[in-house]
């Protein structure tokens, strides 16, 4: 926080409602530098958003799997509903077994337009899942930005998905 001086104040603003409008803001710039390197450099810039999310899924993974036992389905589903409640995103588990994990997702939080952005940008969550466990698979079975009227976040065991947005 910023220290002001003792005779000056401003409104404290509670931090979750502080925390929600940020947030928002910050994801919607986000969108609007991804839209922005899409126009520009097409496939590369979708290249350079995969290059980086695959990064930082990584570097989560490698920071919360601290020993080197991977994850089972149920235990990488709940932490990816952690990261989706710290994005501040509504929706709900679908499914939830020790084959298939479904988190249907109504609204995107950036939102997304185009489903090759969306791809790109969540090879942060696939990153993260394949940290995780190798043997999970992540893919989203229905996207917003593809037409769908809401997205559905999937891990399963092994290459079992016919359908993704990649």
């Amino acid at each position: 926080m910023i220290k002001l001086p003792s005779d000056i104040q401003i409104e404290e603003v509670p931090l979750d409602v502080r925390y929600r409008g940020v947030l928002k803001g910050l994801l919607r710039r986000i969108k609007g530098l991804y839209e922005a390197i899409y126009t520009r450099y097409g496939e590369d810039g979708l290249d350079l958003i995969r290059e980086v999310s695959l990064e930082y899924g990584s570097e989560i993974a490698s920071s919360v799997r601290k020993d080197d036992q991977p994850w089972d389905i149920n235990r990488v589903g709940l932490f990816l509903v952690k990261v989706f409640n710290n994005m501040r995103s509504e929706g709900e588990v679908k499914e939830f077994t020790d084959n298939r994990v479904t988190i249907m997702v109504p609204e995107c939080p950036y939102p997304f337009e185009h489903a090759e952005i969306c791809a790109a940008h969540t090879s942060m969550e696939r990153a993260l899942v394949k940290g995780l466990n190798p043997e999970l698979e992540y893919v989203i079975e229905r996207c917003i930005p593809r037409g769908d009227c809401e997205c559905h976040h999937v891990l399963t065991l092994g290459k079992t998905i016919p359908k993704t947005i990649d």
